[in-house]
């Protein structure tokens, strides 16, 4: 399956200098910025790794009693997709939850294409189908999985907030019901104060390791 394209297209900054075009002690340089920079982002990114590892087993913990409901399925997966795409950036580990979620729901191959990869969801069907769910466990369950997709790279946007909220209320779940998941104490803490200063630290350091030149003559 690939991966929708959703993001929000940037104007031209500017091409990337080739290798050739720069001095040897430059490329050095450059070489030394990325590698300092690396070893900036390396807690962090291994905070982002386990991060990933909780969601996935967090996940597993809460879709695996939902699976091969057809078409609820369908409308679960349809409102991921949806919450996935809201900021108009489908990240990585947002796709990670998201095929992770198409498999642990057992969807049938028709479902799986029926799924509104390259076009609009339509948000009334699946609120109206989480609506019909009776049974509390469940409601409580893809609320869960929800707020576990909206977070997925660390902070949830405004878009997200909105759609989660219009889910949530579908689901007729209050937002504090969701402490009784019990979901790991890492997943809703945010980076310290220390990782923090390295990724802005790093940044600068990254932009000047890929310098681009302006096409604009």
């Amino acid at each position: 399956m690939t991966k929708p394209d959703r993001r929000i297209p940037h104007r031209n900054e500017g091409t990337t200098f080739p290798p050739s075009a720069l001095s040897l002690p430059t490329r050095l340089l450059r070489r030394l910025a990325h590698a300092l920079a690396d070893r900036l982002l390396a807690s962090s990114r291994r905070r982002a790794a386990r991060r990933l590892v909780l969601l996935q087993q967090s996940q597993e913990a809460l879709l695996r009693p939902l699976a091969g409901r057809g078409d609820q399925g369908l409308a679960i997966l349809e409102g991921a997709l949806a919450l996935a795409m809201a900021d108009a950036q489908f990240g990585d580990d947002e796709w990670e939850l998201f095929t992770r979620g198409m498999a642990l729901l057992n969807l049938e191959n028709e479902q799986r294409h029926g799924l509104s990869l390259q076009g609009s969801v339509d948000l009334a069907w699946v609120c109206n189908t989480l609506a019909a769910l009776d049974e509390p466990r469940l409601r409580l369950a893809i609320a869960g999985f929800y707020s576990l997709l909206a977070d997925a790279d660390g902070s949830i946007a405004p878009a997200e907030q909105r759609l989660l909220s219009q889910f949530l209320n579908a689901l007729a779940v209050d937002p504090g019901d969701l402490d009784r998941l019990e979901l790991p104490a890492e997943l809703r803490r945010p980076p310290g104060w220390l990782d923090r200063l390295r990724a802005r630290a790093a940044a600068p350091l990254l932009r000047w390791a890929s310098p681009r030149r302006s096409t604009r003559g």
